[in-house]
């Protein structure tokens, strides 16, 4: 079955459009719904500035000013006036209908939402009732918010994630690239990446240094895929001196993947570190969508 409701995070910067792409890709076109959420900050408010902006340069047509305004006040302030704008640009682009409750099934729906913040976990709470949450590269990540955001939709959601690449993709899930390390991780990822495999074109099974560890092989998982209707081919690499980040990115460029999917940390070594391992590392420098699950 493929993905149906996606909740997205949703800022008024440049990565956020990367993000908001990415989740209509993965959408279903015939029956998916897109949540744009933004998470209000306690301290917005209404400047001076934000006044001065006409409905045109809000980009909100039907809506005056001063509604616009008000909204911003009660729900978030400016910047959550101009994420909404940006992520209903794009749903319209998309020909999605903006909706606030279930439509008949068969088409392609969307809305914006404002979560009031209760801390780090507020996306991942809201996740928790979504098939997907996608959220922003950890690029650029100087804080490491980005980081802490990811790690607690990751753990608290109990939903698969998707990390949007800082430039949009064109397309999602049509070739996919598999890190197979035998892991229980690994094996979740890869279970639940079939859902994307509705338009797919190709598959591929990564194994790096196959023959360490015990559990089922690359080949294995390619006879699993093949149990449902697809075939997968398996690519062999080996680290020798290179970083296995690195490996991984450049296979996945190799094969032209739109799609990777990998296991990601366990949680006790996820939470001791944000900057370093081979999950992060890759996060933060790949140019396609990354599927993740715990």
């Amino acid at each position: 079955m493929a993905m149906t409701t996606v909740l997205v995070q949703v800022d008024s910067d440049f990565a956020s459009e990367s993000a908001i792409e990415s989740a209509f890709l993965a959408a279903r076109k015939d029956g998916g719904h897109v949540v744009g959420a933004y998470v209000s900050q306690p301290s917005n408010q209404v400047t001076a500035e934000a006044m001065m902006f006409s409905r045109t340069e809000i980009g909100m047509p039907g809506q005056d000013v001063v509604a616009a305004l008000q909204f911003a006040e009660r729900r978030g302030g400016p910047e959550a006036l101009e994420a909404r704008h940006v992520f209903e640009r794009i749903a319209q682009r998309r020909n999605a209908a903006i909706v606030e409750s279930p439509p008949n099934p068969g088409s392609l729906t969307a809305c914006f939402t404002i979560l009031e913040d209760h801390g780090p976990d507020t996306l991942a709470l809201q996740g928790r009732i979504f098939d997907l949450v996608v959220v922003k590269q950890p690029k650029n990540d100087r804080n490491h918010e980005l980081r802490k955001l990811l790690r607690s939709v990751l753990f608290n959601a109990g939903r698969p994630i998707l990390v949007a690449p800082e430039v949009a993709p064109l397309s999602l899930g049509r070739r996919v690239l598999i890190a197979w390390n035998k892991s229980a991780l690994s094996a979740r990822a890869a279970a639940i990446s079939r859902n994307f495999f509705e338009d797919v074109e190709e598959v591929a099974i990564l194994t790096v240094d196959s023959k360490g560890g015990p559990g089922p092989t690359a080949w294995d998982l390619a006879d699993y895929i093949a149990w449902h209707g697809l075939r997968a081919q398996v690519i062999e690499a080996e680290v020798g001196n290179d970083r296995l980040g690195d490996v991984i990115l450049r296979e996945a460029e190799r094969f032209d993947a739109d799609l990777l999917v990998m296991g990601a940390y366990s949680q006790s070594t996820f939470r001791q570190s944000l900057t370093g391992g081979v999950t992060n590392y890759v996060l933060s420098r790949a140019a396609i969508p990354v599927l993740m699950s715990h």
